[in-house]
């Protein structure tokens, strides 16, 4: 299967406007998919995206019910129009490149987003929608434990559940046509209707042991709840998210169609066919506002037609849109579909054989490679009974794996690698004690009260960056090998000091050729067999074995910073400067020799450096709200300046946080004899 044309878009907030960086990734072999090729950034109005959303839905509402007024196709092209020339405007040069290449792709279309106010299928190019010239899917990235759900080469079986309160009979004349259309086709079908959709009913359904559903058909309502939003059973009670997770063994059914009230709207939460995603669903079709009765069905037989006849999801879903173009009722133009594009019904893998809860990455369809879900089995079946995943856990896990146990144990002798699985045990017997004992959790709470699904903040981390390495690679897949570089880049969590404690440097965990006689010093003092020693401040050839400072005049302003940045990261760890930290802060600092000197190894280094000068960019999280104001601060006075084409400069930042009278960095520069009044007027004359 050819992988599709991935439109990546990350959206980020910029003060009183947001970001959004968009990348084209074109398709080819699965596996095989090139590097990316060039990125684009372009400042959006958050307000002017939820006006034309708003305007869009409101027309798609009015159509459904049969309001007089503008005919809806008019309507959805004004705003649609609109707003894809604010989303990409063509008065930056390269954001016109962007365009044309969009317009010359001719395979599916996967946009890749982190945001869900944008109607992508709706926005039009002066041409056409796009989700009418593209196969068009969307992925969405999320921070959530991901199931990864099963592949079938045919519908056998379909649960049809509508009409659970009695007050629908549309959706139950919908209940009626999907069983009987499916029926002519060989299709196996459970109808529940009314009172037989209870919540208790519907679940068993879905978790049956015998023969799993291979598609599941909703049409009801949608309703949120105590902060919870899900598809409306008989009971009144709501077949959400956290419901969903009876199936994490089983997996929901690959093929979901979902007809409610907004079931496709924004948030995330809120978001029923992102609930499906999670637990292993391939390829989900959801409503974006309420939608005619006739039209309803029409989409459904014509999309199920199509992808039943062996067409990829994204292609029924297009040929779906088009046949239902001409009507008034505009139901062409609410449904999203939600996967790959290019994905069918066929697969090669066994019935009921799903894999295992896989990363948070921020990519929810992201896989694990063969290796990784070997490694993930044992991590959570271990953990079971703690109720979460925490950095312990998966650094047990690795040391399962023979050649990082392999170089573990020869780098610092049997005795110690049986004293580090006893502390590691001790650890984890402890954290299993009990809901008010989260030794080993990392410190976010991930308890014995908690679904097996959860995990740390830090084994989250782990598995974003590593599905980041993979897509910097092209790769689908999560490898053991990404899992284990991105332990060592967040810097392992809980687990990382009981490594410390033993002597074994986190990098340890890497295959560094030279680890075994060479380890740049990242042992600390270790009580193994010595053979980390440090050899970083000879291998730079700066300073004689001493404990005086380090000599600095004779260094650029940009190497003293460089080397000072690898001091606190250093400090950080508890280890002294090796030669992984000193590049680390080479990266971090954004060096320009470096970059220039990568760069020169063509899309390889390109993409290398841009992961390792990411490595430490801090997230939200990581600021105090003082830092975080004063940086949104200087965004706002340097936009409004129009300083240093749009780059926030160093004087702003600092003006920004002396400005702030109860600040400590005011109290910092009183302490060292500095007047921070007088400092600011002379940061000002420097703007």
């Amino acid at each position: 299967m050819s992988e599709p044309d991935t439109l990546n878009v990350r959206v980020t907030a910029q003060g009183m406007t947001v970001r959004y960086e968009y990348d084209l990734r074109v398709g080819g072999s699965a596996g095989d998919s090139p590097p990316l090729e060039m990125e684009y950034t372009v400042e959006v109005d958050p307000g002017l995206v939820r006006g034309c959303r708003a305007r869009i839905d409101q027309a798609l509402t009015k159509a459904a019910a049969g309001e007089p007024g503008p005919g809806p196709a008019k309507e959805l092209a004004k705003w649609g129009r609109l707003l894809h020339e604010h989303l990409f405007p063509r008065v930056q040069g390269s954001v016109a490149e962007l365009v044309t290449r969009l317009h010359a792709s001719s395979g599916p279309l996967l946009v890749r987003t982190n945001e869900q106010e944008v109607p992508w299928e709706l926005l039009h190019d002066g041409t056409d929608f796009l989700g009418l010239e593209h196969d068009l899917g969307r992925r969405l990235m999320g921070k959530r434990p991901v199931v990864g759900g099963r592949a079938i080469s045919r519908v056998g079986r379909a649960l049809i559940v509508g009409d659970t309160l009695g007050d629908l009979p549309s959706a139950r004349e919908e209940v009626a046509k999907v069983a009987a259309w499916l029926g002519d086709r060989g299709i196996a079908c459970t109808v529940l209707l009314g009172q037989e959709a209870t919540l208790l009913d519907v679940v068993t359904e879905l978790a049956s042991e015998d023969t799993p559903y291979d598609l599941f058909h909703f049409c009801g309502h949608v309703a949120t709840g105590s902060g919870t939003t899900g598809l409306m059973m008989h009971d009144r009670q709501l077949l959400g998210e956290v419901v969903l997770q009876t199936l994490s063994s089983r997996g929901a059914p690959p093929v979901a169609f979902i007809n409610g009230c907004a079931s496709a709207g924004e948030g995330e939460v809120a978001n029923m066919c992102m609930s499906f995603m999670v637990l292993g669903a391939k390829t989900v079709v959801g409503t974006r506002t309420e939608v005619a009765d006739e039209g309803a069905w029409r989409f459904a037989a014509e999309f199920y037609g199509q992808l039943l006849a062996g067409r990829p999801a994204g292609a029924a879903v297009r040929a779906a849109r088009t046949a239902l173009r001409d009507r008034p009722d505009a139901a062409w133009a609410s449904f999203v579909l939600y996967g790959d594009p290019a994905a069918g019904i066929a697969g090669n893998a066994p019935p009921g054989n799903p894999q295992p809860p896989g990363p948070p990455d921020d990519d929810l369809t992201t896989t694990l490679a063969p290796d990784a879900q070997r490694l993930m089995r044992r991590v959570h079946a271990a953990s079971a009974d703690r109720g979460g995943v925490a950095s312990v856990d998966l650094l047990q896990g690795l040391l399962g794996e023979a050649d990082i146990r392999q170089r573990i144990e020869e780098s610092i002798g049997a005795d110690v690698m049986e004293a580090l699985d006893q502390v590691i045990d001790q650890v984890l017997s402890r954290s299993s004690g009990g809901p008010d004992d989260d030794s080993g959790s990392d410190g976010d709470g991930t308890g014995p009260d908690h679904d097996i699904s959860l995990l740390s903040d830090t084994v989250n981390r782990v598995f974003a960056d590593a599905a980041t390495r993979a897509a910097a690679d092209g790769r689908s897949s999560v490898t053991t090998a990404d899992i284990t570089e991105a332990f060592v880049a967040v810097g392992g969590g809980v687990a990382s000091r009981l490594l410390e404690l033993c002597g074994v440097p986190l990098a340890r965990l890497l295959p560094h050729s030279d680890a075994d006689s060479d380890t740049d010093g990242e042992t600390g003092s270790g009580t193994g067999s010595g053979t980390g020693a440090d050899t970083s401040v000879t291998d730079i050839a700066l300073l004689p074995n001493g404990d005086e400072r380090l000599p600095m005049d004779d260094l650029s302003r940009s190497a003293v910073g460089i080397v000072r940045l690898a001091n606190l990261l250093a400090d950080t760890r508890g280890e002294v400067i090796g030669t992984y930290t000193l590049l680390l802060a080479f990266g971090a600092m954004g060096s320009e020799v470096l970059r220039r000197a990568m760069h020169e190894q063509g899309a390889a280094g390109e993409r290398a450096y841009r992961q390792l000068s990411g490595m430490l960019t801090p997230r939200r999280r990581d600021l105090s709200p003082r830092v975080h104001d004063a940086l949104d601060r200087a965004r706002r006075r340097s936009a409004a300046g129009r300083t240093s084409a749009g780059r926030v400069g160093e004087a702003a930042i600092l003006l920004a946080l002396l400005q702030d009278e109860e600040s400590s960095g005011r109290e910092l520069m009183n302490r060292i004899g500095v007047d921070p009044d007088l400092l600011i007027r002379s940061l000002g004359r420097d703007r």
